[in-house]
């Protein structure tokens, strides 16, 4: 019997017996002095949740499944960038499809240019250096210099006849430390008051210098 016929007149209609074997069908342990009102209503309820996981089941035709619209700034030339520490940061970016065939065809080469300012609203860099990067990738460590507090990236093609930039990042803020760590070498000889040697720096510093080495280079 299909699930859809399965209704209550139709259990009324049934011996008990009949009404057994269709509950143990759907996994309905019967007590011999079960109530014939009460199997029925297990039946309905079990028959009808049934049905519901069915329907919740059913896989979407293809015409039911709405085209996938590309967002529209996905065939755009971004640079974006990720602070790891104060020492690394992480660059990734995305070449649009027009500029990707301009440095293939012009033979350009492919940088980011690392520049550093002098606070969050200045346009133009007071130092920057470039960083070679492959055409075929989208990502890229960079090691920072030391003691810059405002950084932006430049992604950049280059050409003999000058420089074109693909895009630029948004000014980021590097986070600042007190001189006293700033200043901690592994190998120099520092003054350090009786207290904050009782923190145990010389050890923390070694064991910086163990897990984190890259940000001593």
């Amino acid at each position: 019997m299909n699930d859809e016929f399965i209704n209550r007149e139709y259990l009324e209609s049934l011996s008990f017996s009949d009404l057994s074997n269709l509950a143990d069908k759907y996994g309905i342990d019967v007590p011999d002095n079960l109530d014939r009102r009460f199997l029925i209503s297990e039946i309905l309820e079990i028959v009808e949740e049934f049905n519901n996981e069915e329907d919740d089941m059913q896989i979407a035709s293809d015409s039911d499944v709405e085209e996938f619209v590309l967002p529209k700034n996905y065939n755009e030339s971004q640079v974006s960038c990720v602070l790891c520490n104060p020492a690394w940061l992480f660059v990734f970016w995305n070449i649009s499809e027009n500029d990707y065939k301009s440095i293939k065809d012009d033979g350009c080469v492919l940088k980011l240019r690392i520049c550093s300012m002098e606070n969050e609203v200045e346009n133009k860099p007071k130092e920057a250096f470039e960083v070679n990067c492959s055409t075929t990738s989208q990502e890229q460590y960079v090691l920072l210099p030391q003691g810059e507090r405002f950084i932006k990236v430049e992604l950049i093609s280059v050409l003999p006849t000058g420089i074109n930039v693909l895009a630029f990042s948004p000014i980021m803020e590097i986070p600042q430390v007190s001189s006293l760590e700033d200043n901690l070498k592994l190998g120099t000889e520092s003054k350090y008051s009786q207290i904050v040697q009782l923190s145990g720096i010389n050890e923390m510093l070694m064991e910086q210098y163990k897990n984190h080495r890259q940000s001593f280079i």
